[in-house]
């Protein structure tokens, strides 16, 4: 019964999607309107979605290397607030999830190459990378937030345009282009993640690394060794990224998006994990 509730909603969102698009169009003929009903049982509209309901499975990518957004238990388990957002998806689906682990280097290539069919992996949507993918409607917001070692007199991204200042950054992340663009003096550290920066910062290796608030407050919450310093330096929509291409999944994909913000599980999941309310998402269904 559980297995069939799964599949119902499934086939609900898609049958929603497919039946806006329908509306979006306009009037059409008896004809063409049989025509277009036959196409949209015959399946969704879209590539990809056909695909994973056909296999009954999801390879989703995840980045496993902060908590709480993405990490792993002692057992090796996946856990995290993009986990939870991953086997929503499944479970809506009513497929299996398998979760693949990604960092900021490698999530992009991950997902264009075909190894990963979408990602729920803390990115931030932007012009430049949606010349290459495509993000739907923001499942969190959060900002890029300095951290340090605990009693550092370095406090602001201006400090930190030296040469003998260390910033420990992954690379092709928001991270290292703010370093870049106000602290271009500073030695950059190139790290895979943000566990890698956090205990180079306690070898002092580091003087400083950047990573969302939702990291970095988290992380400093507990360690006594950092300190998370004042200010956000963006404020950015963290959206689930497709491959280019296919809008209709895209489409899918926003209207599950929207229902998990409407129906107040997002909110749940979120104070979860941090234990506050999170910031207002908008939602259209």
């Amino acid at each position: 019964m559980k297995q069939m509730t799964k599949k119902l909603m499934a086939a609900l969102l898609t049958v929603s999607m497919a039946a806006g698009l329908m509306i979006g169009c306009g009037s059409k003929s008896a004809g063409s309107d049989a025509a277009g009903g036959a196409a949209a049982q015959s399946g969704s509209g879209s590539p990809t979605l056909d695909k994973i309901l056909a296999d009954g499975k999801i390879v989703i990518g995840c980045s496993l290397n902060g908590a709480p957004i993405g990490f792993t238990d002692d057992s090796g388990t996946p856990m995290g607030y993009d986990v939870d957002w991953a086997n929503r998806l499944g479970e809506v689906l009513g497929v299996e999830v398998e979760i693949q682990n990604v960092d900021a280097e490698t999530r992009l290539p991950a997902l264009t190459s075909g190894r990963v069919d979408v990602l729920f992996a803390n990115t931030t949507g932007n012009l430049e990378r949606a010349q290459t993918v495509d993000f739907t409607m923001p499942y969190l917001r959060c900002g890029v937030k300095m951290i340090t070692a605990a009693g550092s007199n370095l406090h602001t991204i201006e400090d930190l345009n030296d040469p003998s200042i260390n910033v420990s950054v992954n690379r092709g992340s928001t991270g290292e282009a703010l370093v870049t663009q106000y602290a271009p003096n500073a030695n950059i550290l190139y790290v895979d993640n943000f566990t890698d920066s956090v205990l180079q910062l306690e070898q002092g290796k580091a003087d400083a690394s950047f990573e969302d608030n939702t990291v970095v407050d988290y992380a400093a919450s507990q360690n006594d060794k950092l300190e998370a310093q004042e200010g956000l330096y963006t404020s950015d929509p963290i959206c689930v990224v497709c491959r280019k291409g296919d809008m209709e999944f895209v489409r899918y994909l926003d209207m599950f998006v929207s229902w998990q913000i409407s129906s107040g599980w997002q909110a749940e999941t979120y104070e979860k994990w941090w234990g506050t309310e999170p910031a207002e998402l908008d939602y259209i269904w």
